[in-house]
């Protein structure tokens, strides 16, 4: 991640932990793990096959004690010949509180997934884009915009009692078991790893 990207305006990031994989020059996989206010974890992936593949994904936990929704958004690029990106408050209870820290954003357009059941620990402002060029700087200004709102969200919430970590668990297992990352990297770095990165890092529930 580099410091222009939207995510070092809003937050006060601290670094936890930072590894770079590259099994040959034209593969690259750099995982960041940081801390913030209010914030239980924030991951960072970054993964890149030269002249074929980029993609990184970015995913904001909240502490356990606040019923903010978990944020996440997703940037790919597919051999530059098609390009998606996804953004999203992802609720953790039924509560739609949320909502009215995104009533600027469109409701989400009839969409369906390969991957994912969008009923469950999506909003229904999710922000979808599929086109057939590079729209980085559209998503970015997007990103933009909706880590605005979360953030406010995020410091607007006040603390519960109870704790929101199973819940946080459960989404962790929802998007585990779905992610369509699993397909790339076993092809790259084998099936044990790819198994163990999304467990431990991309939906680890540490």
């Amino acid at each position: 991640m580099n410091n222009n990207h939207p995510l070092h305006e809003f937050f006060n990031l601290q670094t936890v932990s930072c590894s770079n994989l590259s099994p040959s020059n034209d593969i690259h996989l750099k995982s960041t793990i940081f801390d913030s206010d209010r914030c239980h974890k924030i991951r960072f992936c970054e993964f890149e096959v030269k002249n074929k593949f980029y993609a990184e994904s970015l995913v904001i936990y909240p502490n356990f004690c606040y019923e903010t929704p978990i944020f996440g958004t997703e940037y790919i690029n597919f051999g530059s010949k098609k390009y998606f990106a996804a953004i999203d408050f992802h609720p953790i209870t039924e509560s739609n509180s949320y909502l009215s820290y995104m009533n600027m954003f469109p409701d989400k357009k009839p969409i369906k997934s390969k991957f994912y059941d969008l009923s469950k620990f999506f909003s229904e402002k999710l922000w979808v884009r599929k086109k057939s060029h590079d729209f980085y700087n559209e998503y970015q200004i997007m990103l933009k915009c909706f880590l605005y709102q979360y953030k406010k969200c995020l410091y607007a919430e006040k603390e519960k009692v109870v704790s929101f970590e199973k819940n946080h668990a459960e989404y962790n297992f929802h998007m585990k078991n779905k992610d369509p990352a699993l397909g790339i990297l076993k092809s790259y770095f084998g099936e044990n790893f790819a198994k163990e990165y999304i467990d431990d890092f991309l939906f680890s529930n540490k």
